[in-house]
């Protein structure tokens, strides 16, 4: 049976998805939820998985096109046994099962995994489970419903909102219809293949699956391609179709997207059409940036703070990425035996410099910050004392050692720590780090950092210095065996030895703390190491050698 694959709605009135890249080729056998393509939007890169078992006979889009929700992306051929199964003996209708391949609001459709098979009303009954969401996550957690059992719903209407450890996502409806059955509650943990809810379609209302026509193919067959729909034939409340970059555009204009007409497939609203609205001079929205910030400036430095009225306390659920992050410290406190060593640095001359490469990189948009100095001069250190670039394979009882250096960057989000990699940092120069550290940065504190960006790296580096904060002593990232705490630049008098004798100016300082693994590293190497960057970063030139 050939299964033909759609890219499915991915909510937030997104319409369409760019192939990244894909994870299987033509002919290729592929198991019930492995991952089969990678699909980025504005708000993540996702991977999409097979919905069973079977072989894929063709790959529909080339990697790097922007394809519509709706069009078929791949076609899988299934056995002849998956539509019709005749070595179960039941009595009773086996239910039909949809599976959802999400990544922060994107769901997937998949055909029935047996003969459609009719419920009392005279439709069906889709099992919808929790997908395979990929890079090892075993489970994720409910939420919220945003529906209740006995609710109707419509295809694509979000049902439910799970949270991984990398996002939480919205997963819509796979069909109209009833929610039947609600399997697991707010809070609850679920594994990948349970069954989450029950939707009961209604008879003559077919379950959307990969291979049939959905609404948008509908209209899209109804109206010619490149016809604009008007802004005002929009229904109220209406979900706006628009690109990723005519939304970003729509955000820096003020221009709301309900007011500009689409000139893409089904009434899409592309970049184009909302420069030509603002070039058009049509009244739109006041632009909100500016008015947050006329509003900033009328609000004095120092407002009193207004204590909450009524409840003394409040709570909120233990759950997600910081719960997370709380096991990651934990198994990594309570495993590796932490030590920590903290050198000062006068890096007076480090200052100066980043200040001639700051107005270097700024003509080609780079913003050059004091982290690739600290880089280069981390990569440096790490192949000069191997020993802090290696882990311990505790399955083998062996000691791996890196011959590349693949530095781990904590970055506080708005969802809690997480620590993007930037790889093989030996072999890069700093202008190319400062413009790879900035582009992660900003796709990591959206949402769109991919998941193969997340693991790999051999050492971490913590920064706070832009915050605050003098000294810290960092949580190892395990299992690395080690991790480099930056900390504020501080500006005060200091000795500066001269040729006429020692002179009192004034010098900006730094602290540097490093936290080893003590079961695999040796203090003495630990302090050897940051002897090691003081010197590179006293005296910057050095990097270059």
């Amino acid at each position: 049976m050939a299964l033909e694959f759609k890219l499915p709605d991915i909510g937030e009135g997104i319409a369409e998805g760019e192939i990244v890249k894909w994870l299987v080729a033509e002919g290729d056998a592929v198991e019930e939820h492995q991952p089969i393509v990678e699909v980025m939007t504005d708000k993540a890169t996702v991977e999409v998985p097979a919905p069973q078992a079977g072989t894929i006979s063709s790959l529909r889009a080339a990697e790097g096109d922007v394809v519509p929700v709706g069009d078929v992306i791949f076609v899988l051929e299934t056995s002849g046994g998956a539509a019709t199964p005749k070595t179960k003996q039941k009595s009773e209708p086996e239910p039909e099962k949809a599976t959802a391949a999400s990544g922060n609001g994107a769901a997937s459709q998949a055909k029935s995994e047996a003969a459609p098979t009719k419920a009392s009303g005279g439709g069906k009954t889709i099992e919808f489970k929790l997908p395979d969401i990929g890079e090892g996550i075993a489970e994720g957690e409910i939420v919220q419903w945003l529906v209740e059992e006995g609710a109707e719903v419509e295809e694509h209407q979000p049902i439910v909102e799970v949270m991984t450890d990398k996002a939480t996502v919205e997963v819509p409806a796979p069909a109209a219809g009833t929610i039947a059955k609600v399997l697991a509650k707010a809070g609850d943990v679920v594994p990948i293949g349970t069954v989450i809810f029950h939707l009961q379609t209604g008879a003559g209302a077919p379950a959307v699956a990969s291979g049939s026509a959905s609404t948008a193919e509908a209209t899209e067959k109804s109206a010619p391609q490149t016809a604009s729909v008007p802004a005002k034939k929009r229904a109220a409340g209406e979900k706006v179709l628009a690109v990723p970059s005519a939304r970003r555009v729509a955000r820096e204009l003020g221009i709301e997207l309900a007011s500009v007409s689409g000139s893409g497939r089904n009434g899409v609203i592309r970049r184009a059409d909302v420069e030509a609205f603002a070039q058009s001079g049509a009244s739109s929205a006041p632009p909100k940036k500016a008015a947050a910030a006329s509003t900033a400036a009328r609000v004095p430095e120092f407002v009193p703070v207004s204590l909450p009225v009524g409840e003394r306390e409040t709570r909120k659920a233990f759950r997600g990425v910081r719960r997370k992050v709380a096991e990651a410290m934990t198994r990594s406190k309570y495993t590796a035996t932490h030590f920590t060593v903290v050198e000062e640095l006068d890096v007076t001359e480090l200052v100066a410099l980043r200040a001639k490469a700051k107005a270097i990189g700024a003509k080609d948009g780079i913003k050059v910050t004091y982290m690739p100095f600290i880089m280069k001069a981390t990569a440096s250190a790490l192949f000069r004392f191997p020993e802090l670039n290696s882990q311990l394979d505790e399955s083998t009882q062996e000691i791996v050692t890196y011959h590349y250096v693949n530095l781990g960057i904590a970055t506080d989000t708005d969802n809690g720590l997480i620590v993007p990699v930037i790889d093989d940092v030996q072999s890069k120069g700093l202008l190319q780090l400062a413009h790879e550290l900035q582009e992660l940065a900003e796709r990591t504190r959206s949402g769109k950092v991919k998941p193969d960006e997340l693991s790999g790296g051999t050492f971490t580096i913590t920064n706070a210095g832009n915050i605050g904060g003098t000294l810290a002593t960092p949580i190892i990232n395990f299992p690395e065996v080690g991790i480099l705490g930056v900390h504020r630049i501080m500006k005060r008098p200091g000795v500066i030895e001269t040729p006429q004798g020692d002179e009192i100016g004034v010098r900006q300082y730094m602290n540097l703390s490093i936290s080893v693994d003590h079961r695999l590293v040796d203090g003495a190497s630990a302090v050897r190491f940051l002897v090691h960057m003081k010197e590179l970063l006293e005296d910057p030139g050095l990097l270059s050698l």
